[in-house]
C-alpha cells in the first residue's frame, strides 16, 4: 500500500490564534511523495506575501496512510492483564500481594482470561 502525503500551509503555533480571524490551514494538497513543496503552496508562501514562513505561517508534511488495526490474541490479553495486575499490587500492597491477586482473579475470571468483558 502506497503512502499520501499532505502537503499544508498553516498556522505554526498551536498557542496562537492566526490573525485577522483566518483559518489554521490556509492550504492542504494530497501528493504522492513528500518533495518538493507543490507550486500552488510555493505561491501562496512567497515572500512579501500574507503567508510567508517566518510571520507565524509554516508548510508541513504529513503522511497519510491507513493501516490494518491489529488486534490482540485472547492468550496475549490475558497475559498482559494479569501482569498488570500483579504489578500493580506488588506494588501497593507488597505483603499481602498473592492474597489480593488470588481475590482479583476469582472475582472477574473472564477479564484475566482474556474475553472481551464490560464492566
Amino acid at each position: 500500500m502506497a503512502a499520501n502525503w499532505r502537503c499544508r500551509l498553516f498556522w505554526g503555533n498551536p498557542f496562537t490564534s492566526p490573525p485577522d480571524g483566518r483559518p489554521r490551514i490556509v492550504k492542504a494538497i494530497l501528493c504522492d511523495k513528500p518533495y518538493p513543496i507543490p507550486r500552488e503552496i510555493q505561491e501562496m508562501s512567497g515572500p512579501g506575501s500574507d503567508f510567508a514562513p517566518g510571520t507565524g505561517w509554516t508548510i508541513g508534511w504529513e503522511c497519510i496512510e491507513q493501516r490494518p488495526v491489529k488486534r490482540w490474541s485472547t492468550k496475549a490479553k490475558a497475559r498482559v492483564r494479569k501482569l498488570n495486575l500483579q504489578r500493580r499490587i506488588e506494588k501497593r500492597f507488597p505483603l499481602f500481594a498473592a492474597d489480593f491477586i488470588a481475590t482479583e482473579l476469582a472475582r472477574r475470571p473472564r477479564y484475566f482470561a482474556g474475553e472481551d468483558v464490560n464492566h
